[in-house]
């Protein structure tokens, strides 16, 4: 009967497992190299906001002529112009479309190998310390378990 017992015992406590949680956005910001991250994807946003400029210029000088000339221009010529104006506008609109998906595209392509070694580290921290659950506190409402950020920290090399 005791025996029973010890086993019931061990099973209860192994079901409730060890907790930990961990800050994953302090960590990722502390991980060498995302400040690199960081200014590429500003280039990046700095490259595609010149490209919409430029869009937005010549669409405002073909506005411009079109409005200077309008009692000038034959309907012909008018029709033309307005076409290529709303072409142009049409344009825009895609490409602001495009840029912010883009932009998400860039940076989830740059962040990935921070991700992969901030999870590899957690999982690494999980084996040798024998946690059953790590829960982030960027979306804990309560923490009772244990912080593992400062192991992870040190799985990193992050000081």
């Amino acid at each position: 009967m005791v025996l029973v017992l010890i086993f019931v015992g061990t099973i209860t406590a192994n079901a409730q497992g060890k907790y930990g949680h961990i800050n994953s956005q302090e960590v990722m910001k502390m991980m060498p190299g995302i400040d690199s991250l960081k200014i590429k994807m500003e280039n990046y946003q700095m490259q595609m906001q010149e490209m919409y400029q430029s869009m937005m210029d010549e669409y405002q000088t073909k506005m411009d002529y079109l409005n200077q000339n309008a009692g000038i221009l034959t309907t012909a010529v008018r029709k033309v112009k307005e076409d290529e104006i709303l072409a142009l506008k049409n344009r825009i609109v895609t490409f602001q479309t495009d840029v912010q998906a883009d932009i998400e595209e860039q940076q989830t392509k740059l962040l990935k190998p921070y991700q992969d070694a901030l999870q590899k580290a957690i999982d690494d921290v999980c084996k040798e310390k024998g946690f059953t659950y790590i829960f982030d506190t960027q979306i804990l409402l309560y923490s009772g378990g244990e912080d593992i950020t400062p192991y992870v920290k040190a799985k990193l090399g992050i000081k």
